[in-house]
């Protein structure tokens, strides 16, 4: 299974203070999905306010295929100009 980071805000709000989640998902989407049936509201926020890397490679489509070794990391998105 895919192994989520989650740092905080995320890990605080939604998983108790839990950096590393192991989530079923073939897909970011379907990751996002399983997290949030577990902490309902993460998908939402997620969407809203989390920048996602897999593997240490920035992506922004949810539907990017994931491997069961794969890790995705939530971390808070920056603004900025």
């Amino acid at each position: 299974m895919p192994r989520a980071i989650l740092l905080p805000p995320f890990s605080v709000e939604f998983f108790a203070g839990r950096e590393l989640v192991e989530a079923p998902g073939a897909t970011i989407f379907a990751l996002v999905r399983a997290l949030d049936g577990m902490a309902p509201g993460f998908a939402e926020a997620a969407e809203a306010r989390a920048a996602i890397a897999v593997n240490g490679q920035v992506v922004g489509d949810w539907t990017t295929r994931l491997e069961p070794s794969d890790e995705v990391l939530f971390v808070p998105k920056v603004a900025g100009g």
